[in-house]
């Protein structure tokens, strides 16, 4: 007999509660049931003697479970809750063996032993977690730690597309500039002719574009610029990242180089060509970003305005500890240590090639050394986000501005010590009480996964982060930074389990147009989706199950049967009207949980019990391949998976899984809708237990989208995401109670997930570590 409880270890979804087995948030405390079990064994009919014949092989005499059988018992679930739980599933190789009145015995004793005990729920509850920088982290800080003395990347406005200059000459000379304009993308095939009627020679011109480019993820950016022309391109650099001024001679030809950027930020963009005798001219700058196609470099993207230069730290990091189902920093290795100090070089090492402008100085100043000095001091508490003790200055700085050393070599000690200092690698340290700049931290690492800004800076030196509602508004007005929008487009990929498959590939033969192209298509599209939920004045989680729209481009307007002109770009569209339901329709997902050639309502239907339902699944009892061919000709995907997961070993997840996954069976492998497989009309009907005592009855993906946005259990599985995601420490560490309450006030909201994160901002700020 083997209960599906997952140990603390296990993904925070794995850990809440549910509709059918509510699973509860504090620690357990295992009872030793040889010692606890006297009044019981009177009755040989009791729950013990039955927990000794059906359960003790799984679960051991004390509860803790047997390895690779069954993990132990842990947090809160009532009788009845317990009871249809044991009726539904255990024990696992026979479930009709314990039922009625039996299952409600060993519920009760499961009960009395390992689940009541309030002493042992603290005795094992969560605290906060002494915790480094993630990478992420790591590389937005020390981003910002350098824009904060060579200038902040920021754009101010809406307009979107590039600056455009054109001239008739070659050079680029003021006086023969004849045309400006703003062009949305650059992907342009002049051929013979000139790029505006105002030049009359098509022999010799020059054109340039310049503003700024927008990221959207955080990663590896391929850039391809394409042209048989002179051209430079610089992108975030002083210098160009491709020189090929010396023109190809006519041969078309593409250039590409490789620069890393980080979601919400802007960074400088400059594109020259020119055209000298060469038979034709085009220009096309196009891009690779992380998880998608080559394609042009789209008009959203774009920016006209110019920004300063932004430092992003090329070291490679080990990956973080992800055992808990988010990213945290707690674990220190020697790979860890020697990439901190590989940064820490690479930081020092552009503070020196920019000491005189971070400092405000000049080589002939008399007093050049004492602002650096100042300025190193500056640094320092920046990097620490909070001002130094006289101790730690003259530790941190004063110590190393000595006169026989030259001053670059003492900016160069001080630098170095501050960046491998645990002031700055680590971001909880713990204070009880915390003071304002701690709160700052935490306020600015939840929302922007990097350090404090000005204002939030001068407000904790100011001690006006004391109250909840100071800390709201400041909140609020770190939502509208862009930095809070990448990070939460980052936790909606988490969520949804975006970059867990490295390719996304169908059948050609069944699926012909669906591409590289139309992948990324697709991404891009459910992005523009979730933004247009999330960005809104109600910001209304329900819409992101609920909604029947998404947005399509002509090439997904094309695979997915909707006309709109080919001129388009993505526009929100109704497809399949009353038959989508949000994120759990959206194309790119079902695709994402489907083989490639058919649906996999198994797949479908562990993504929605974990990820949107929060229920928990233990691992398979055996692999079993699903192989298409070992099923009998003309069986429905439904009837092949009911048949392969009829085992009762399998059904003791399998029954909340294939309801769920049966319920989205109208979407083939690329999430096209449909009403029939192989000639045979689609049954999306299902029901799924639940603990009111009626099933849950669904008829295809609007009931369940319903069912979900619904369930109270749901909605705490979300609030537990976008915590962990946001505070990067266990929900459980702040209370025993704060899931609850941070669920109902969701609820409250409108379930308002802007508000939601200003809530969960406004408990971690102000958390004080239990004694």
């Amino acid at each position: 007999m083997r209960f599906m409880i997952f140990s603390p270890q296990s993904s925070p979804v794995q850990c809440r509660i549910s509709a059918l087995f509510l699973l509860g948030t504090i620690g357990c405390f295992l009872f030793n049931v040889e010692n606890a079990s006297g009044a019981a064994e009177s009755n040989p009919k009791t729950g013990a003697a039955i927990y000794r014949k059906l359960c003790i092989e799984c679960h051991a005499t004390n509860g803790k479970g047997v390895t690779d059988k069954a993990n132990p018992f842990q947090g809160r679930k009532t009788l009845d809750e317990l009871t249809m739980l044991i009726e539904e599933t255990m024990p696992e190789e026979d479930p009709e063996l314990c039922k009625g009145e039996a299952a409600r015995q060993v519920a009760e004793y499961v009960l009395q032993h390992f689940f009541t005990s309030t002493a042992g729920e603290n005795s094992q509850s969560a605290r906060v977690q002494l915790s480094h920088m993630t990478v992420r982290q790591y590389l937005y800080t020390t981003s910002d730690l350098m824009s904060s003395f060579l200038g902040t990347a920021k754009s101010t406005t809406k307009e979107r597309g590039l600056r455009a200059e054109y001239y008739s000459t070659r050079n680029f000379r003021g006086d023969k500039r004849v045309e400006k304009r703003i062009d949305p993308i650059v992907n342009f095939q002049f051929g013979d002719k000139t790029p505006v009627d105002k030049i009359k020679n098509a022999e010799e011109f020059s054109m340039k574009w310049e503003g700024s480019v927008l990221a959207e993820e955080t990663g590896d950016y391929e850039i391809i610029l394409k042209t048989e022309n002179g051209a430079r391109l610089w992108v975030n650099e002083q210098e160009p990242i491709i020189d090929e001024w010396v023109s190809s001679q006519g041969r078309p030809k593409e250039h590409k180089a490789t620069i890393r950027l980080l979601a919400g930020k802007p960074y400088t963009l400059k594109l020259h060509v020119f055209k000298y005798k060469e038979k034709s001219s085009s220009v096309v700058l196009e891009w690779k970003p992380p998880h998608k196609a080559q394609e042009v470099i789209p008009a959203r993207n774009l920016t006209p305005q110019q920004v300063p230069g932004t430092f992003i730290c090329s070291t490679v990091f080990p990956p973080d500890d992800s055992v808990s189902g988010y990213e945290r920093g707690i674990a220190v290795s020697k790979s860890w240590d020697e990439a901190t100090t590989s940064a820490a070089l690479e930081v020092m090492g552009v503070v020196i090639k920019h000491l005189d402008r971070m400092a405000g100085t000049k080589q002939d100043d008399q007093n050049r050394t004492e602002k650096i000095r100042q300025f190193c001091q500056r640094f320092a508490e920046l990097a620490f986000r909070r001002p130094l003790t006289d101790e730690q200055k003259a530790f941190f700085v004063d110590q190393h501005f000595q006169k026989e050393l030259p001053v670059e070599l003492a900016a160069k000690r001080a630098v170095l010590l501050i960046l491998k200092s645990p002031r700055f690698l680590y971001t909880d340290r713990e204070f009880n009480p915390p003071d304002s700049f701690d709160i700052a931290s935490r306020l600015s690492y939840g929302l922007w996964d990097s350090m404090p800004d000005r204002q939030l800076y001068d407000a904790a030196k100011a001690n006006r982060l004391k109250t909840p509602e100071q800390i709201r508004q400041q909140s609020k007005r770190m939502l509208e930074d862009p930095r809070a929008q990448a990070k939460l487009r980052y936790f909606f990929h988490h969520w949804l389990q975006l970059d867990e498959k490295e390719e996304l590939a169908k059948d050609k033969a069944l699926f012909p147009d669906f591409d590289a192209q139309v992948v990324s298509d697709l991404r891009t599209s459910l992005d523009l989706f979730i933004d247009d939920v999330v960005w809104n004045s109600g910001s209304d989680y329900r819409q992101l199950l609920l909604a029947d729209y998404v947005y399509l481009n002509p090439r997904l307007a094309k695979v997915y049967g909707v006309e709109m002109p080919e001129n388009e770009d993505f526009q929100k569209v109704s497809l399949d009207q009353d038959k989508r339901a949000g994120v759990i329709t959206h194309p790119y997902l079902m695709a994402n949980f489907a083989y490639h050639n058919l649906s996999s309502p198994i797949h479908r239907g562990v993504f929605v019990t974990r990820r949107l339902l929060g229920r928990s699944l233990k691992p398979p009892p055996q692999a079993t391949e699903f192989k298409d061919g070992d099923f009998k000709p003309g069986m429905t995907t439904r009837e092949k998976v009911a048949l392969i997961t009829k085992p009762s070993a399998c059904m003791s997840c399998h029954s909340i899984i294939n309801p769920l996954g049966f319920s989205l069976e109208h979407f083939d492998a690329i999430g096209r809708y449909r009403e029939k497989e192989a000639d045979r009309t689609i049954d999306a009907s299902s029901e799924l237990p639940v603990l009111s005592g009626d099933p849950a009855r669904f008829n295809g993906a609007r009931d369940l989208a319903e069912f979900i946005a619904s369930d109270h259990q749901a909605h705490a599985a979300f609030v537990d995401q976008l915590f962990h995601q946001a505070v990067k420490q266990p929900i459980n560490a702040y209370g025993p109670n704060i899931r609850e309450e941070l669920t109902t006030i969701f609820e409250k909201s409108g379930y308002n997930i802007q508000q939601l994160l200003i809530e969960i901002m406004q408990v971690a700020s102000l958390h004080q570590p239990q004694s």
